[in-house]
């Protein structure tokens, strides 16, 4: 480890810990270090400042532990950003991205200069879609070092993960976010490798070409995992295998294309009544589709064919969403919620105690203004507690009902009476909640207030929960990969981004923060030598590859197939008809017509 700098550090009043929902919180041990010069604050010598500079730009400073990251405060003028490291008589900003330092003397200019970033897996021992939090992390490596090189693994042949298969068909301009995607992959320093399965080899007749994880890993300096979160929370309860029983994250792949759960069937045909568990943006969007119009499912959406044709033919007439707690304990956005709200061709209402906007909890939500502005919009809904009669199920003719209920928790799923194996209801208990209101106030089940309520379908949208990978580090307990600011635990040269990092929370944009540490995090560790600097990069990678006579799509390859689906798209009067078929998509990735 190279001796620290002959610079003077002191605790600064600045905050300095960035938190994923984009707000600010002291650091854990104190406050971080930054460097002064004659009192007056200055960049380390390993950094050169610049400005104005993004707020997210981080900033480096030796301290007995090497060298420690800070994520500034939004609205600094002046932020420090890695340029280069210091040589012995010259500040460079031409580095060897990953090559360690050889004792602050001099770079390694021969080594490979690569960093493989793994993304999104499919729950089978590899991984999978590349998303935002890999792009992010690859974007801030390549900004912050002109000597790296970022190679993208990706399992599917198409990337962007997260934003092309979670987010909403009707949520277009979130999805421009792969305009950024595309700028950062389009980098001469940034090569895209999909239909790449790291990992687990795949089932008999997989198409895409197998790399075994520990093969990836010897051939690059440093390898960051960012493979989200393709597993789902159980319920625990009973009747949770019944068919008819569904997690939210199928439904929303189903109605979004992806490859594997093109061909579920959710038989909306046959039931009147879905049931949404939870209460967040996913059970949002599961219910806005549920409750769209044939209309609805052309336009400004990519909506997949499959899904389209089957929501218009729907029976189901109404949609209630559940969930066990009260109205200040939401998890939907008032965006999300207003959208839902105002929404043509069905009703909306809720359904809470008739003091459910109390003074307490009004008082309570006044402290934070989303809060605040959410529980405004929520009171101005219908609440059926305050009707004389609760209305009856939508009819044929009429507009489909959406309906969010709070303070109810599902106890179990009931057969059908005509076929056991088939959901008949759903059982709900009623909620209190005890003490003063809060974020961190309970839900107690009122005894005796158990009552099954008749649907056809249910969808779980009570979390994510990530896999683990054959070869790398994972936290059983908490679903994750163990790391430190990114760096994962018992594992040189191995580092973690995304859901995998922190567990399924926040929107696309958190990933951003998320990001910036984790690549900050492995900056630091090269300029510390910590990074072997063995390994051939792709190179090695694509002639092992070649052997097994799969094809390996560039970005060039995913070009082609994002140009077929925008083509087929105009067709029928969407934004883009996505390909569902893994050999279609490889057919139109390597200039083949389509049959």
């Amino acid at each position: 480890r190279p001796a620290a700098p002959a610079y003077k550090a002191y605790g600064a009043p600045s905050r300095t810990k960035t938190r994923y929902d984009g707000s600010y919180e002291d650091a854990d041990e104190g406050n971080a270090p930054v460097w002064t010069r004659g009192g007056t604050a200055a960049a380390s010598p390993a950094t050169a400042a610049v400005s104005p500079t993004p707020s997210y730009s981080p900033s480096f400073a030796h301290d007995e532990e090497g060298i420690r990251v800070t994520m500034p405060k939004a609205g600094s003028a002046t932020v420090p950003v890695l340029l280069g490291s210091p040589l012995r008589n010259s500040m460079s900003p031409r580095v060897s991205s990953l090559a360690p330092i050889r004792e602050f003397d001099a770079l390694d200019h021969d080594s490979a200069r690569r960093c493989a970033n793994y993304t999104d897996r499919d729950g089978s021992g590899h991984a999978g879609p590349t998303g935002p939090a890999g792009f992010y992390t690859a974007d801030q490596l390549l900004k912050s070092d002109p000597g790296v090189h970022v190679d993208i693994y990706e399992r599917l042949p198409v990337p962007y993960g997260l934003v092309r298969y979670g987010v909403a068909p009707d949520h277009q301009a979130v999805k421009n976010v792969t305009d950024r995607f595309e700028q950062i992959v389009s980098d001469p320093r940034c090569s895209l490798l999909a239909n790449v399965r790291v990992g687990a080899a795949g089932p008999p007749g997989d198409v895409a070409a197998h790399l075994p994880f520990e093969a990836l890993r010897e051939q690059y300096h440093a390898v960051v995992l960012a493979y989200g979160a393709d597993a789902d929370r159980s319920l625990g309860l009973s009747g949770e295998g019944l068919r008819g029983v569904h997690s939210a994250r199928t439904f929303v792949e189903w109605y979004n294309g992806h490859p594997h759960a093109a061909d579920r069937d959710f038989e909306l045909g046959r039931c009147e009544t879905a049931v949404i568990i939870g209460h967040g943006n996913v059970a949002l969007d599961c219910a806005r589709m549920l409750s769209s119009t044939p209309e609805q499912l052309v336009g400004d959406t990519d909506v997949a064919a499959h899904a389209a044709a089957a929501l218009s033919q729907s029976a189901i007439r109404q949609v209630v969403l559940l969930g066990r707690r009260g109205v200040l304990h939401a998890a939907f956005t008032i965006k999300e919620l207003r959208e839902l709200s105002k929404r043509a061709g069905a009703t909306f209402s809720l359904l809470a105690p008739a003091d459910a906007f109390n003074e307490a909890v009004l008082k309570q939500a006044a402290t934070d203004r989303p809060r605040k502005r959410l529980i405004e919009l929520m009171s101005s809904i219908p609440n059926e507690a305050e009707l004389p009669n609760p209305p009856p199920p939508p009819g044929a003719d009429s507009p489909r009902a959406v309906r969010v209920q709070f303070q109810r928790a599902p106890l179990g799923f009931v057969g059908a009476a005509e076929d056991p194996g088939r959901l008949g209801a759903v059982r709900v208990g009623l909620t209190k909640l005890e003490g003063e209101p809060s974020a961190q106030q309970r839900a107690h089940l009122v005894e005796g207030s158990a009552y099954d309520f008749p649907c056809g379908l249910v969808l779980k949208s009570v979390g994510y929960r990530s896999s683990p990978l054959e070869g790398a580090p994972f936290d059983e307990v908490r679903g994750v990969v163990p790391n430190r600011g990114g760096r994962v635990t018992g594992a040189p040269g191995l580092y973690v981004a995304g859901w995998l990092k922190r567990g399924p929370t926040g929107v696309i944009l958190t990933n951003v923060n998320d990001a910036n540490e984790t690549a900050a995090t492995l900056i630091a560790d090269r300029l510390t030598g910590k990074l072997d600097v063995g390994g051939a990069g792709a190179d090695a990678v694509r002639k092992r590859l070649a052997a097994q006579r799969q094809p390996v799509l560039d970005f060039e390859a995913w070009k082609r197939i994002d140009a077929s689906e925008v083509a087929r798209g105009k067709q029928v009067g969407k934004v883009r008809e996505k390909l569902v078929d893994v050999s279609e998509m490889l057919r139109v990735a390597m200039g083949q017509a389509m049959g």
